[in-house]
């Protein structure tokens, strides 16, 4: 009898772990969720830097940097920021003079704004980008 309530404990607790690895996704997910997030922050860090220092592009007219000196004290050097999984640079796109977006890949399908409410991150599938947009009345940037 005691065999027997020890064989069921031990189903019992085996089942219950593999339940919860399956609900929670086990540390290998964890680590995606954690890089993910940082991948997140790093959009956040690389679009204020790019705000306040746009790099010059002939093809849109520029001459010279477009320096914005409002709200960019701190954002003068740009951030040593890379992909966690993979070390590699995020990507950089400017598609106008007054607005440009930098994305990065994420590894995890859960992704949405509502994950990152305050980074207005856009996704398309694992694809996720942070985009500014210069609104013309006052010059200032704004994430869309």
């Amino acid at each position: 009898m005691n065999r027997l309530l020890f064989v069921a404990s031990a189903v019992l607790v085996c089942g219950a772990v593999i339940a919860a690895l399956m609900v929670v996704g086990g540390p290998g997910f964890a680590r995606m969720e954690k890089n993910d997030s940082k991948r997140a922050q790093d959009l956040r860090r690389l679009g204020e830097y790019y705000r306040c220092n746009l790099p010059v592009d002939l093809a849109f007219g520029d001459s010279d940097p477009q320096i914005n000196p409002e709200r960019c004290h701190g954002h003068r050097r740009k951030p040593d920021a890379r992909d966690p999984a993979t070390d590699a640079e995020y990507r950089f796109t400017r598609s106008g003079p007054d607005s440009f977006e930098v994305c990065a890949t994420f590894e995890t399908d859960s992704q949405n704004t509502q994950q990152y409410p305050y980074q207005m991150i856009t996704f398309e599938g694992k694809n996720g980008c942070l985009t500014y947009t210069r609104n013309a009345a006052g010059m200032d940037w704004v994430t869309n």
